[in-house]
């Protein structure tokens, strides 16, 4: 995030001092550490946030892409099955509307 070396932390401590005194500097880098633990854990908190809802938004792209393919082969199978006649299968003729001839068994003795 911010690239801060040694040396330039060094600087501005030693400004620091200057500035605000040796009696309360310890209390305001502990107060400037408070301050910079909660801005991490806000930001932490807002990146999770982020990351849930991008993933819920995959998750939900997911779930449409599969509902579309299975919307698909659902269409398929009723294409497939609306195209077989069903007088064939039921064993009558279209063209003559009569039924078909019966099967010889060899049994005679019915």
């Amino acid at each position: 995030m911010l690239d801060v070396s040694f040396w330039e932390l060094l600087i501005i401590g030693a400004i620091a001092l200057v500035v605000v005194g040796p009696e309360r500097l310890p209390r305001l880098m502990r107060t400037l550490g408070l301050w910079a633990g909660r801005a991490r854990a806000s930001f932490q908190s807002i990146r999770d946030e982020v990351e849930r809802e991008v993933n819920i938004d995959g998750v939900q792209q997911t779930r449409r892409a599969v509902d579309r393919e299975a919307n698909e082969a659902k269409r398929k199978v009723t294409d497939a099955v609306g195209q077989v006649d069903p007088a064939r299968e039921s064993g009558e003729s279209r063209e003559s509307g009569e039924p078909p001839a019966s099967k010889d068994t060899g049994d005679e003795s019915r």
